[in-house]
């Protein structure tokens, strides 16, 4: 059984690659060793990692997980297979389905399938979207019990109640690439919800202030400013339209995805120069359209922008994505 040997700095790189192009054996866990980490991968795909060493793993950690299709075979008609769900969110000890109508007969099974597949699970939550501003999630529970959890990302903590609060897994990768430009810096976080980008970010910072209009957001966010043991986090209650401060930060963090009509408060928050990182969800026909937004909102201010930054975080919906724009304001 074959594995790519790769330092530890190189996982998320190599194991994104992996599972790209379909290489990564799930039947085994990726497997720390030492310096090192092990990424299982399947026979005949060697050639797509020339320069890693690939070696043979004597001691794989084998996946105990049952696909649910396997698990859910003789409980769903053979013609609904093909919409069983191949995957779920994790977060805590909590699960995540999506469930389409035309099996929604069948969530109980579905769920009671992702209890006996991951033993580490305590409930499963079937997903039926977000509503409003606060974009609060639609939940209903299908299996065990429990909604208030413990994730840990990037080596932060995050507690919060799945059914009162969002917690987007797809955000990983952004809130660690924010975090690791940060140094000694003063940040304001327009958004701050639980705390996604404020705790780890407090990590590296001077001094963070955390701006959350949502009650049951921010008294999380409280709680997660104490597990983090974090002392440089100034938590704000309220609307970040009328309460984010001004001319003190070195970065402004708009991790709201409906969120231009506050880039002038942002610009407002700078002292005199500094970087917005502005999130946007944008159909695709107008993918310039956050950039332009950003430069329009620096010439009413009487500020030059300079991009330094543009990618996409995730895709939204069908032919719309989520993307951030960096830029330096000055």
């Amino acid at each position: 059984m074959k594995a790519i040997r790769v330092r530890k700095e190189k996982v998320e790189e190599v194991r994104k690659l992996a599972e790209k192009i379909g290489a990564k054996d799930k039947r085994r866990f990726i497997k720390p060793v030492g310096e090192f980490v092990e990424i299982p991968i399947l026979d005949g795909y060697e050639r797509f990692f020339e320069g890693y060493e690939i070696i043979w793993q004597s001691s794989p950690v084998e996946n105990p997980r049952k696909e649910l299709s396997e698990l859910l075979k003789d409980r769903i008609p053979k013609e609904l297979h093909r919409s069983i769900p191949n995957s779920y969110k994790i977060i805590g000890d909590l699960a995540i389905v999506k469930i389409g109508k035309e099996i929604e007969k069948y969530a109980h099974d579905i769920a009671n399938a992702i209890l006996i597949s991951n033993p580490r699970i305590r409930s499963v939550w079937r997903d039926l979207g977000k509503e409003g501003m606060i974009r609060k999630p639609r939940l209903e529970l299908l299996a065990g019990e429990g909604s208030e959890t413990i994730h840990v990302e990037n080596g932060c903590l995050f507690k919060l109640d799945i059914t009162k609060v969002m917690f987007s897994l797809g955000n990983h990768h952004e809130r660690h690439r924010v975090a690791k430009e940060v140094d000694e810096e003063i940040v304001v976080d327009m958004f701050a919800g639980i705390g996604y980008f404020s705790v780890p970010i407090a990590k590296r910072a001077e001094k963070v202030y955390a701006i959350e209009i949502n009650p049951e957001a921010y008294g999380y966010l409280l709680e997660n400013i104490k597990l983090n043991h974090l002392d440089n986090i100034i938590p704000i209650l309220g609307d970040s339209m009328l309460l984010t401060p001004e001319g003190i930060a070195d970065r402004v963090i708009m991790g709201h995805i409906f969120c231009h009509e506050f880039l002038e408060i942002a610009i407002k928050a700078l002292d005199r120069r500094g970087i917005i990182h502005y999130h946007e969800s944008t159909p695709l026909k107008v993918l310039e359209r956050p950039l332009m937004r950003v430069q329009k909102a620096s010439r009413i201010m009487g500020k030059n922008c300079k991009i330094l930054n543009f990618h996409k975080v995730k895709n939204y919906s069908p032919g719309v994505v989520h993307v951030v724009v960096d830029a330096l304001v000055y």
